[in-house]
């Protein structure tokens, strides 16, 4: 009997667990576009409408929505752009108008009758919040005023109109200060837009917003399957019971059904990534290095006088970053000889990590470590690899978002150029 009732168990374990992770997948006509569907369903009052950015995989989100599922939340996967049939990334999310969004919420609550509550992550954020406005001033012009949409969970949300040419404070979105929906804002402690966040919430808060914070230490990139530190691992086990005491509390202070005005839009003083050396035009004088090296060496930079220096910020799993390494090699040999120093600064990984690294990766300069972001904030790096010149005056001289092969001829003269016996 025993080979019996093992076999039943099993079963019965098995139907549990396809049960629990069963999912469908339909679309919705909404805005004069069909928006495909990923639904977990389950029978509690909430239904989060998770708005994917469309980058990386997002293997942890779809895991993270069968747990909601089981703990009783249904939940809506939806990815925007490849619906739209649109190019992934950034630029894409920044030009999705929040109508679709406003529809697939009034969808959702007509086909389930649920409280509806948002949910998304980097810039994804962006078609979210203008999706609530717009839901709002669709309420004001109705007799019938609803209160079913409780907010939105945002998790490290990109809310810049665009990167910030280097040393300048970003320009954020105008649907960040014409935002006053309730906020449960999850930032990661290692992103780069970390330290950036009080100056985010501040403008929500302006506007009326309730924002509610949790900082997740150790983590960079929560909910994609490259993120395999243990900080995100455990953090991943605790996330979703830690979404539904969100769902409860924003539920409690529902989204007003007035529409803030929308402030005129900024001119933008960013340029994205850039292909080669720019005029610096933020502060010209360097903030001060004192850091330590991945062998606990303590590196102090006051005076940056009498020769030309680059300073590189950079990450491990910054792709871009990896690939200017060997160029950067190469620009140090091409300038043994000449005063002239390299520092690259490793942004918020641990010595462990960077020594690794280090042994399959040849790295010919000095690796210092910003092991909680706060030096790439005081230089205002929001993007990786990011890289400061500064000249013999102790000036930065040029500044640059994102790689560039650094041995070619025009770079190195534009180095050389700097020099002080060339002056």
């Amino acid at each position: 009997m025993q080979p019996l009732i093992l076999f039943i168990t099993l079963f019965l374990s098995f139907c549990v667990h396809a049960q629990e992770d069963r999912h469908e997948e339909f679309s919705v006509a909404v805005a004069e576009q069909d928006i495909n569907v990923i639904n977990y369903p389950a029978s509690g009052e909430h239904l989060a409408i998770w708005i994917m950015p469309g980058m990386g995989k997002p293997d942890h989100m779809f895991d993270t929505a069968k747990q909601l599922s089981r703990l009783g939340v249904e939940v809506w996967m939806v990815d925007l752009a490849e619906s739209m049939f649109l190019p992934k990334g950034p630029s894409t999310m920044r030009a999705i108008e929040g109508k679709y969004v406003s529809a697939l919420i009034e969808t959702a609550h007509k086909r389930t009758g649920k409280v509806i509550t948002l949910i998304g992550s980097s810039y994804s954020a962006i078609p979210m919040l203008r999706g609530i406005r717009d839901w709002q001033e669709k309420q004001q012009a109705s007799d019938l005023l609803e209160d079913y949409l409780a907010g939105a969970v945002l998790f490290s949300p990109e809310l810049y109109a665009t990167i910030p040419a280097l040393g300048l404070e970003p320009v954020f979105e105008p649907i960040v200060d014409a935002t006053n929906s309730p906020i449960i804002l999850y930032q990661a402690g290692k992103r780069g837009n970390r330290w950036q966040l009080d100056k985010l919430i501040g403008r929500l808060e302006r506007g009326g917003a309730s924002v509610y914070v949790k900082i997740m230490p150790g983590v960079t990139a929560l909910f994609y399957g490259e993120e395999k530190t243990s900080a995100a691992q455990d953090t991943l086990k605790l996330i979703p019971a830690q979404i539904v005491s969100s769902l409860n509390l924003l539920k409690k202070t529902a989204t007003p059904s007035v529409a803030l005005p929308l402030p005129e839009v900024q001119a933008s003083s960013g340029r994205g990534l850039d292909s080669g050396l720019k005029p610096f035009r933020g502060n010209p004088q360097p903030p001060v290095i004192d850091l330590d090296d991945v062998a606990g060496r303590k590196l102090s930079r006051h005076d940056y006088r009498n020769k030309v220096t680059v300073i590189n910020f950079w990450a491990s799993w910054c792709g871009p970053c990896v690939e200017e390494i060997p160029s950067l090699n190469n620009l140090r040999k091409l300038m043994a000889d000449e005063p002239f120093e390299l520092i690259s600064i490793n942004f918020a990984e641990d010595a462990k990590q960077i020594q690794a690294f280090l042994k399959q990766v040849k790295v010919e300069f000095p690796v210092l470590l910003d092991t909680d972001g706060k030096e790439s904030a005081k230089w205002q790096v929001l993007v990786f690899p990011s890289t400061f010149v500064i000249g013999p005056d102790g000036q930065i001289v040029y500044g640059l978002n994102g790689a560039i092969h650094w041995d070619e001829p025009d770079v190195v003269s534009q180095l050389q150029a700097l020099l002080p016996h060339r002056k």
